[in-house]
């Protein structure tokens, strides 16, 4: 089962366009998307392809599924990974290949926390694509 489990994963990396990437280059949210994300997510956000037995969530109805408000937090530890064991589907980790200049992000609660970057402004595009 456990062999099985890891060719889906291989299988899932490949298809997302994981297996080249080394780390995250500089640049916007639209073309983080395009290169981590679209593969998966389609280049829409709207759902792609079904990927190891599952398919890729509409991320453009994140607010509406989460009582309208974007659910900054949560984005953010399903594209990073940690959240895991509370996140769905078979998605592979982004945190290292996100990783480099930090910026601050303030949460809900008002707490600054030190962000990478990358990640940060790759929720803030999914964010500005909610229907």
């Amino acid at each position: 089962m456990k062999h099985l489990i890891y060719l889906s994963l291989t299988a899932l990396t490949a298809a997302c366009g994981l297996e080249a990437m080394d780390r995250a280059p500089e640049t916007s949210g639209a073309e983080l998307y395009g290169a981590y994300c679209a593969g998966c997510h389609g280049t829409d956000a709207t759902g792609g392809d079904v990927i190891a037995g599952k398919r890729a969530p509409n991320l453009t109805t994140l607010s509406r599924r989460h009582g309208g408000d974007f659910p900054t937090a949560y984005v953010m530890s399903t594209i990073d990974g940690y959240a895991r064991d509370n996140t769905h589907g078979p998605m592979p980790e982004f945190g290292e290949l996100l990783g480099g200049d930090m910026a601050s992000w303030t949460d809900e609660n008002g707490t600054p926390t030190p962000t990478p970057a990358a990640l940060l402004s790759l929720a803030e595009y999914l964010e500005g694509q909610q229907v």
